[in-house]
């Protein structure tokens, strides 16, 4: 009977132990498991839940003549992003040889395989090297041709739409995937594709080829114009619809700047570049809701870069702008371009912006909740670790959060693939980071 009674005491105290918060919601099955449930506390996936921490959560982090200042040592100092108005009206043919063919080496010894698993057919590599066009590379010096996109667009690695998968199986990781383009997104075009339908070039956070119909030509003047209207509305939601003459056109992604014409009701008129049938830049008015934009760039805050962070919750997980979404440093950069914050491209490039990095590399995991603890500012940093890159939440019960686009995937779970709250534990994140990263001037 006393053994019956020990055995009840034991399941009661188990049953009654607190359950911990901080782990993903997987049961004891062997099986490899969907993650269902990111967090067992509904509440951690509302910003305010957050601020509600933060002393003055409206408090400014820099003021725009500040963050001016910053974008100009992103970009003059460390050379990280390049402004429009910077680039040049022509470049050296063995510079522009030297860029494609590197990008053309990297993906051909990186890829292998396609989509269906098969293997790239041997003649596929050769076949691109001829539609580079490198012959036509026959002058010392390269005359620049401007350009804006005109409809969202993938830039590629090499001019070929075919996903390039590294491994069997890995459809959701086209590595001929550069990066992709809002539409408003200037471009300086320095060559073209042998057929004529790709061309390569630069715009201001990366380089690679764009598809002519996707692109239109204009001068540096008109184009650095419509750029720099000082009139002008920030996109503040995931999605934003563009309609013309009422009808659907295109969206935009978070943080593109266009051009404010006036408003209307609940809708506000904004310019949008469009091509004429030669090619050519014509723009054209275009309306998006009143409640997806901001008239001027957002105050630097900790509420408005949360808010805006959490607008992602459950996005899909699109590397390199795959699928019309986002990945790790494309999420961050988004965010902070609502506030007129210029950040790079990849993730280690963003780690690097400014002159506030802690190196993280030799801390114990201690040492490493300690350190943020001390230095970290909810809503100004960011924490990176290798291919990764997240933005500092705070600490809930004791253990650091973050809020980050991933992929995710364990030998427990398969891919979170998702814009998700998680503890700085997440597969095992807390031994990994290596640079805390505070965006201030």
């Amino acid at each position: 009977m006393k053994k019956y009674i020990f055995i009840t005491i034991i399941l009661l105290l188990t049953a009654c132990q607190e359950v911990d918060e901080h782990t993903l919601v997987l049961s004891n099955n062997p099986e490899k498991q969907a993650i269902i449930h990111v967090n067992k506390n509904r509440h951690l996936v509302m910003a305010e839940f957050w601020l509600k921490e933060i002393e003055d959560p409206d408090r400014v982090f820099m003021s725009p003549n500040q963050i001016k200042k910053f974008n100009n040592f992103t970009a003059y100092k460390q050379h990280k992003i390049t402004f429009f108005k910077d680039f040049s009206k022509k470049y050296g043919k063995n510079w522009v040889k030297k860029s494609i063919q590197k990008s053309f080496n990297s993906i051909q010894r990186a890829t292998k395989y396609l989509t269906d698993d098969t293997p790239v057919d041997r003649n596929f590599f050769p076949d691109i090297r001829k539609s580079l066009n490198l012959k036509a590379l026959n002058q010392k010096n390269i005359t620049t041709r401007f350009a804006i996109t005109v409809n969202y667009t993938n830039q590629k690695i090499v001019p070929t739409d075919i996903a390039l998968l590294k491994k069997k199986y890995q459809i959701h990781f086209d590595r001929n995937q550069n990066s992709a383009l809002d539409i408003a997104t200037p471009l300086a075009i320095v060559h073209t594709s042998k057929d004529g339908k790709w061309h390569y070039g630069m715009s201001p956070l990366s380089s690679g080829w764009v598809r002519d119909s996707d692109i239109a030509f204009g001068s540096k003047k008109e184009i650095e114009g419509y750029l720099n209207n000082r009139k002008f509305v920030v996109t503040t939601s995931a999605k934003n619809a563009l309609l013309i003459g009422g009808e659907y056109h295109d969206y935009v992604r978070m943080g593109v700047r266009l051009p404010l014409v006036m408003g209307i009701d609940n809708m506000i008129m904004v310019l949008i570049p469009t091509r004429d049938d030669d090619g050519d830049l014509v723009f054209a008015n275009a309306t998006i809701k009143a409640s997806d934009v901001h008239k001027g760039y957002l105050k630097y805050t900790p509420r408005n870069i949360l808010q805006q962070a959490f607008k992602f919750i459950n996005a899909p997980y699109g590397w390199g702008g795959m699928y019309g979404e986002q990945d790790c440093s494309k999420f961050i950069e988004e965010i902070y371009a609502t506030v007129g914050i210029h950040l790079p491209r990849n993730s280690s490039s963003q780690s690097k912006v400014g002159k506030l990095q802690i190196d993280l590399t030799r801390l114990s995991n201690e040492q490493k909740i300690d350190k943020l603890r001390e230095k970290a500012e909810v809503g100004a940093t960011i924490i990176h670790l290798s291919g990764h890159i997240t933005l500092y939440l705070g600490e809930y019960k004791g253990v650091p959060y973050i809020i980050h686009t991933a992929w995710g995937s364990s030998k427990r779970h398969f891919a979170l693939g998702r814009t998700a709250v998680t503890p700085l534990s997440f597969n095992n994140y807390l031994k990994q980071i290596d640079i805390s990263t505070t965006i201030k001037k």
